[in-house]
């Protein structure tokens, strides 16, 4: 039964921002999934809670609830919340996705018009937009873009290494800079080697925020999920760029290694090779991200076994990366230290 709602909500989507659309994710299955479902038949609501996750071809939603609400069998509208909600979607013909981001998306299905609210963000390739609110109304093909006190609106035209901040004034009124190609062209003729002014290469300290944290290998939702962080899992975040995190978890994630180098199929065992390569995937595909290496002896706990390979509990040296909102840095280096190693000794019992 919760298929149905879902559905609708992604062809809403895929109406809203039909310019965007790709005719094949039409015609995909829709697989989703969520903690909780609650279905409201006297007023039409119907809620989904808990690491909301909709996929469709090239459609990918994340949200940490979906509310949609209906005028008996028609969609009226939707709201997705998370720390962001993502949407990201393929384009028909272009080679990178369109990511659409923000704490809050109004989904207007009458009226024809998607809402991203607060942290506001649109993105393709090197060209984004950001702002406390973004409407893109299609139905007169415009888009209004708001700042805020504390979020000036901002426009990128370039790669990550040279974002262009826009400091707004009066009342945060919006603007807006397009640099041509060959302004480009000519930036990064000059460039020199100095570090990226949108990534930290510090290390911090840090906890994972009261909604928890989904893991991935590599900077982006479409890559390979390595489970969710609880809330209160100590982390070391080793850089930080475009809005993500690479980090180091006191609370191991599930990771792959090829079967013959681990003396046991379940429980605790050694590694019995060197430089045995810790995989996202149980593969050695392409889509198989290699996020470390186990050593000869090396102590792990096998969870599953899948053909040749073992599923086991990572390393805390394994780095995988996480929305840079989930967390929530800290200068509390005490408790940090003893939350880290009460959790990592609780992780090898």
């Amino acid at each position: 039964m919760a298929y149905a709602p879902f559905l609708n909500f992604v062809i809403l989507l895929l109406s809203t921002l039909s310019a965007y659309a790709l005719e094949s994710d039409r015609n995909q299955s829709v697989l989703v999934e969520a903690d909780e479902v609650e279905i409201d038949f006297t007023n039409g609501k119907r809620i989904y809670t808990g690491n909301v996750s909709v996929r469709q071809g090239t459609i990918r939603i994340i949200a940490d609830q979906i509310e949609l609400f209906y005028d008996g069998e028609q969609l009226d509208h939707g709201v997705a919340t998370g720390n962001p909600a993502v949407f990201r979607q393929r384009p028909d013909g272009k080679e990178h996705d369109v990511v659409g981001t923000g704490q809050t998306i109004e989904l207007d299905e009458v009226n024809n018009i998607v809402t991203f609210i607060t942290r506001a963000q649109l993105r393709q390739d090197r060209d984004a937009i950001e702002g406390e609110k973004i409407v893109y109304d299609m139905g007169r093909d415009r888009m209004i873009v708001r700042g805020g006190d504390e979020a000036p609106t901002r426009t990128t035209r370039a790669g990550e290494d040279a974002t262009t901040v826009l400091k707004a004034k009066d009342n945060e009124r919006p603007r807006m800079v397009l640099q041509p190609e060959s302004s480009q062209s000519q930036n990064s003729a000059t460039r020199t080697d100095s570090p990226d002014v949108a990534t930290r290469n510090d290390t911090q300290i840090a906890f994972i925020g009261n909604n928890g944290a989904p893991v991935f290998s590599k900077r982006s939702v479409t890559s390979t999920s390595l489970g969710t962080l609880p809330k209160g899992t100590a982390a070391r975040v080793l850089r930080s760029t475009d809005g993500w995190a690479e980090i180091n978890s006191s609370r191991a994630v599930q990771v792959w290694v090829y079967g013959k180098f681990v003396s046991t199929i379940s429980g605790i065992g050694v590694a019995t090779g060197s430089n045995v390569r810790i995989r996202s995937t149980p593969s050695t595909g392409e889509e198989s991200v290699i996020l470390g290496e186990l050593n000869t002896g090396q102590q792990v706990r096998v969870l599953a076994t899948k053909g040749s390979w073992k599923k086991i509990e990572a390393p805390e040296s394994i780095k995988v990366w996480t929305p840079s909102s989930r967390l929530e840095l800290s200068n509390d280096m005490e408790r940090w230290n003893k939350d880290w190693q009460a959790q990592t000794q609780s992780s090898s019992n």
